[in-house]
């Protein structure tokens, strides 16, 4: 099966992770078997949020730019046309200046629907 997904900021949703966050986001892409999801990710102004991630994600920077402060390492900074690595379990608190909007993928599926 093949699905073509063409993306549009409208199909964001806000999404509650806490305070100091105001991120929406989409995820187009679930199969059944909820192994992974696709989607993207949008920041809207200057958050804060401290995320332990229970699976897996890749992200691909489209606009903006975020800093990932990853417990024992360095903060990394992600601009535009930057790929990230976030392996399950890691402790982070992600900073956003202004705004960001990225395309993530995760495995599994990172949130019930």
């Amino acid at each position: 099966m093949l699905h073509h997904i063409t993306p549009s900021k409208d199909d964001l949703n806000f999404i509650d992770v806490g305070p100091g966050t105001t991120v929406r986001v989409s995820d187009p892409i679930v199969p059944e078997a909820r192994n992974l999801a696709a989607g993207f990710t949008e920041y809207t102004e200057p958050s804060r949020l401290e995320w332990t991630f229970d699976y897996d994600e890749v992200f691909y920077m489209i606009e903006g730019e975020l800093t990932v402060h990853a417990e024992g390492q360095e903060p990394a900074t992600f601009k535009v046309g930057d790929m990230g690595y976030v392996e399950k379990g890691t402790p982070t608190v992600i900073t956003i200046p202004k705004q960001a909007y990225f395309l993530h993928l995760t495995q599994p599926a990172w949130r019930e629907e």
